[in-house]
């Protein structure tokens, strides 16, 4: 089960295409997630593709390959065919596949987990959330959005004020930032979790954080920071950490373009 993709004024609706759809249209990569081919064997995952190739083909998102293309796939040998893909669709896989910034976000609920995706092609963001069940939903958003975008896919609108008291040490292991119980406690029952990441093409150590958010307040927790620490914020506050890590990205690829 999913959240629906947070509303973001101004925000374009592409597409929706499901892992197998995609794999047939976008080459593979380590972002976005592929949670419903990644859960098949490779038989099941070639059945999954062919039925996905037939399914486009019927939408009008692919058209057959030309007499041309088959003829140089034959020639190379490699098990490609180059396919004709509607204008929409080859333009937001050609944005996924060059973003030069991308925010990943796993946010969890009780009772739903999804993945949530900011590709930064300039002064363009391409919108993608990804189901549990592996549909991406696609849209299209100005790069100036951005920070308002993520803010709004990573801490809930209705978080409560304020907690008091001093950070808390997590004691769980450096690749999980679980909060102890007392935390937890006082988030309530309907918090939400968001792994944030924040890349650049060819970093090396990006900036990635835990916010916790519910009822109780917030509690953020940064990888790079140690002892690991719990840290109690309110929601302004949260926003504002994040904004600035947002912006220091952005500020590098701004360095790096010249």
């Amino acid at each position: 089960m999913s959240a629906p993709l947070p509303t973001v004024d101004g925000a374009v609706f592409v597409e929706v295409l499901t892992d197998e759809e995609l794999s047939v249209v976008a080459r593979p990569g380590p972002m976005p997630v592929t949670p419903f081919l990644d859960e098949l064997d490779e038989a099941q995952r070639e059945t999954a593709r062919r039925t996905a190739y037939r399914s486009l083909l019927a939408r009008g998102v692919l058209d057959p390959p030309t007499p041309e293309a088959v003829a140089r796939a034959a020639a190379v040998r490699d098990g490609s065919v180059e396919l004709p893909v509607r204008d929409d669709v080859r333009s937001l896989v050609a944005l996924r596949e060059g973003a030069e910034m991308v925010v990943a976000v796993a946010r969890s609920a009780a009772a739903w987990q999804d993945f949530w995706y900011a590709h930064v092609v300039k002064d363009v963001v391409l919108l993608e959330q990804v189901s549990s069940d592996g549909l991406h939903r696609f849209a299209l958003l100005e790069a100036e959005e951005l920070a308002r975008a993520v803010l709004g896919a990573t801490v809930r609108p209705d978080a409560g004020a304020a907690p008091t008291g001093a950070p808390v040490p997590v004691p769980a292991p450096t690749e999980d930032p679980t909060p102890p119980d007392e935390v937890l406690e006082r988030l309530g029952a309907a918090f939400l979790r968001t792994d944030v990441v924040v890349r650049r093409v060819g970093d090396t150590d990006p900036p990635a954080l835990t916010i916790f958010s519910g009822p109780g307040g917030c509690w953020l927790v940064e990888a790079a920071v140690a002892p690991r620490l719990a840290e109690p914020l309110d929601v302004e506050t949260a926003r504002a950490r994040l904004s600035e890590t947002l912006a220091g990205v952005r500020a590098e690829l701004e360095v790096l373009r010249g």
